[in-house]
């Protein structure tokens, strides 16, 4: 029987980790623009769904999200935003979540990054896929705001 992801739930290969995947993901990223398209979406769906964002982000970020699919504002400009409103001097929340903050509930993802990693072929594949997991996170991860 394959591990599964302690923080998300996936079903992992042996000798994988969703941290390998998401390290992989940004390597292509950040060297292929056909896949750094929807960088912000793959960090966003990645924190959230591996419980790294503080209360305050996440309820920031569902923000960013709903502008992005639903006000169809640019990823550049929630880029540009996001610079001055995640600023470390300028605000007082923390982006990262705290160990000793409460733990979040535990939500059963129908995706997850597992899911496109075996999915993709091509940067086109690849963005059609990470746009749905962040719909889909988007959608699901409604409960974690309910405790923010």
């Amino acid at each position: 029987m394959s591990p599964n992801c302690a923080e998300c739930g996936a079903n992992l290969s042996e000798g994988v980790s969703c941290q390998s995947i998401y390290e992989s993901f940004l390597a292509l990223e950040y060297t292929d623009y056909g896949y750094g398209e929807v960088h912000m979406l793959t960090v966003a769906c990645f924190m959230i769904q591996h419980r790294r964002y503080s209360d305050e982000a996440l309820i920031w970020i569902e923000q960013k999200l709903h502008d992005y699919f639903e006000r169809g504002i640019p990823v550049d400009q929630i880029r540009r935003r996001a610079e001055i409103e995640t600023d470390q001097t300028r605000r007082a929340w923390k982006v990262i979540r705290q160990a000793d903050a409460p733990p979040l509930p535990e939500i059963a993802w129908s995706m997850t990054i597992v899911d496109v990693a075996a999915n993709y072929q091509d940067a086109q594949s690849y963005c059609e896929l990470v746009e749905r997991w962040a719909r889909i996170t988007l959608h699901e991860m409604k409960p974690l705001l309910t405790k923010s």
